[in-house]
Protein backbone atom coordinates (compact mmCIF):
# COMPACT_ATOMS: atom_id res chain seq x y z
CA UNK A 1 0.00 0.00 0.00
CA UNK A 2 2.68 2.38 0.82
CA UNK A 3 3.69 2.58 -3.03
CA UNK A 4 -0.02 3.52 -4.23
CA UNK A 5 -0.82 7.08 -4.52
CA UNK A 6 -2.65 8.60 -1.88
CA UNK A 7 -5.87 9.43 -4.27
CA UNK A 8 -6.00 5.56 -5.08
CA UNK A 9 -6.07 4.52 -0.88
CA UNK A 10 -8.37 7.38 -0.02
CA UNK A 11 -10.80 6.22 -2.57
CA UNK A 12 -10.04 2.62 -1.04
CA UNK A 13 -10.94 3.85 2.03
CA UNK A 14 -14.18 5.76 1.58
CA UNK A 15 -15.32 2.51 -0.35
CA UNK A 16 -14.78 0.55 2.02
CA UNK A 17 -16.43 2.72 4.86
CA UNK A 18 -19.74 3.18 2.31
CA UNK A 19 -18.66 6.81 2.51
CA UNK A 20 -18.48 9.30 -0.84
CA UNK A 21 -16.70 12.51 -1.99
CA UNK A 22 -19.77 14.26 -1.34
CA UNK A 23 -19.57 14.43 2.27
CA UNK A 24 -16.80 17.08 1.66
CA UNK A 25 -18.80 19.56 0.00
CA UNK A 26 -22.06 18.71 2.71
CA UNK A 27 -22.95 21.42 4.73
CA UNK A 28 -22.71 19.03 7.69
CA UNK A 29 -21.29 16.20 8.89
CA UNK A 30 -23.05 13.34 11.45
CA UNK A 31 -21.67 12.57 14.79
CA UNK A 32 -22.20 9.20 15.51
CA UNK A 33 -22.74 8.64 19.88
CA UNK A 34 -24.54 5.14 20.03
CA UNK A 35 -28.26 5.29 19.12
CA UNK A 36 -27.78 9.31 18.25
CA UNK A 37 -27.07 11.26 15.20
CA UNK A 38 -25.68 14.62 15.60
CA UNK A 39 -25.43 16.61 12.70
CA UNK A 40 -22.79 19.67 12.77
CA UNK A 41 -21.75 22.64 10.54
CA UNK A 42 -19.17 20.99 8.20
CA UNK A 43 -15.84 23.12 8.75
CA UNK A 44 -14.11 21.84 5.20
CA UNK A 45 -11.62 19.67 6.59
CA UNK A 46 -13.16 16.33 6.58
CA UNK A 47 -10.79 15.38 2.92
CA UNK A 48 -7.84 16.45 5.03
CA UNK A 49 -9.11 14.25 8.09
CA UNK A 50 -9.40 11.44 5.92
CA UNK A 51 -6.57 11.33 4.27
CA UNK A 52 -4.66 11.15 8.17
CA UNK A 53 -6.89 8.15 8.36
CA UNK A 54 -4.89 6.82 4.99
CA UNK A 55 -1.72 7.55 6.45
CA UNK A 56 -1.74 6.34 10.17
CA UNK A 57 -4.58 3.36 9.62
CA UNK A 58 -6.79 4.19 11.88
CA UNK A 59 -10.02 2.94 11.66
CA UNK A 60 -13.59 5.15 11.18
CA UNK A 61 -14.67 3.51 14.38
CA UNK A 62 -15.18 4.79 17.74
CA UNK A 63 -12.29 3.83 18.54
CA UNK A 64 -10.53 4.28 15.33
CA UNK A 65 -11.63 7.88 15.66
CA UNK A 66 -10.47 8.01 19.34
CA UNK A 67 -7.16 7.30 17.94
CA UNK A 68 -7.08 9.84 14.86
CA UNK A 69 -7.78 12.68 17.61
CA UNK A 70 -5.03 11.55 19.63
CA UNK A 71 -3.03 11.85 16.97
CA UNK A 72 -4.77 14.88 15.22
CA UNK A 73 -4.23 16.99 18.91
CA UNK A 74 -0.93 15.90 19.18
CA UNK A 75 0.04 16.35 15.69
CA UNK A 76 -1.63 19.80 15.50
CA UNK A 77 -4.99 21.54 14.79
CA UNK A 78 -6.02 24.80 13.97
CA UNK A 79 -10.07 24.62 14.08
CA UNK A 80 -11.53 25.36 17.36
CA UNK A 81 -14.50 22.71 16.20
CA UNK A 82 -11.95 20.52 15.25
CA UNK A 83 -10.06 20.20 18.55
CA UNK A 84 -13.15 20.03 20.50
CA UNK A 85 -14.47 17.57 18.78
CA UNK A 86 -10.96 15.24 18.80
CA UNK A 87 -10.92 15.98 22.65
CA UNK A 88 -14.28 14.96 23.07
CA UNK A 89 -13.37 11.27 21.22
CA UNK A 90 -10.08 10.76 23.18
CA UNK A 91 -11.70 11.36 26.50
CA UNK A 92 -14.30 9.02 25.54
CA UNK A 93 -11.97 6.37 23.91
CA UNK A 94 -9.48 6.81 26.64
CA UNK A 95 -12.60 5.25 29.22
CA UNK A 96 -13.11 2.26 26.56
CA UNK A 97 -9.60 1.49 25.43
CA UNK A 98 -7.13 3.87 27.35
CA UNK A 99 -3.67 1.75 26.29
CA UNK A 100 -4.69 1.98 22.83
CA UNK A 101 -5.69 5.71 22.85
CA UNK A 102 -2.44 6.62 25.12
CA UNK A 103 -0.61 4.44 22.18
CA UNK A 104 -1.95 6.62 19.61
CA UNK A 105 -0.82 9.75 21.60
CA UNK A 106 2.57 8.42 22.11
CA UNK A 107 2.79 7.17 18.80
CA UNK A 108 1.85 10.68 17.16
CA UNK A 109 4.99 12.28 19.32
CA UNK A 110 6.76 14.34 16.76
CA UNK A 111 3.99 13.82 13.90
CA UNK A 112 2.56 16.68 11.81
CA UNK A 113 -0.66 17.25 10.90
CA UNK A 114 -2.19 17.94 7.75
CA UNK A 115 -4.21 20.66 9.20
CA UNK A 116 -0.94 22.86 8.80
CA UNK A 117 0.59 22.29 5.47
CA UNK A 118 0.69 24.31 2.54
CA UNK A 119 1.01 21.42 0.27
CA UNK A 120 -2.29 21.84 -1.89
CA UNK A 121 -4.54 18.96 -1.11
CA UNK A 122 -4.12 17.98 -5.20
CA UNK A 123 -0.52 17.37 -4.86
CA UNK A 124 -1.25 15.41 -1.80
CA UNK A 125 -3.76 13.08 -3.71
CA UNK A 126 -0.53 12.38 -6.12
CA UNK A 127 1.87 11.92 -3.69
CA UNK A 128 2.33 8.25 -2.74
CA UNK A 129 0.94 6.95 0.44
CA UNK A 130 5.04 6.08 1.49
CA UNK A 131 5.47 9.89 0.52
CA UNK A 132 2.39 11.37 2.47
CA UNK A 133 3.65 9.21 5.62
CA UNK A 134 7.40 11.00 4.99
CA UNK A 135 5.85 14.11 5.29
CA UNK A 136 3.84 13.67 8.58
CA UNK A 137 6.58 12.07 10.41
CA UNK A 138 4.69 8.90 10.44
CA UNK A 139 6.06 5.22 10.01
CA UNK A 140 6.84 3.84 6.29
CA UNK A 141 4.20 0.87 7.59
CA UNK A 142 1.64 3.63 9.43
CA UNK A 143 0.80 3.10 13.10
CA UNK A 144 0.28 -0.34 14.47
Amino acid sequence: MSAEAVRIARDRYLSQNSMSLDSYTASEFPIYAWKWTVNLPNPGLLPLHDLHHVATGYGTGFLGEAEISAYELRAGCTSLMVIVLCVGATLLGIFVAPRRILRAWKQAKGARSLYNTFIRYETLLEMSVADLRKHLGIPREGYQ
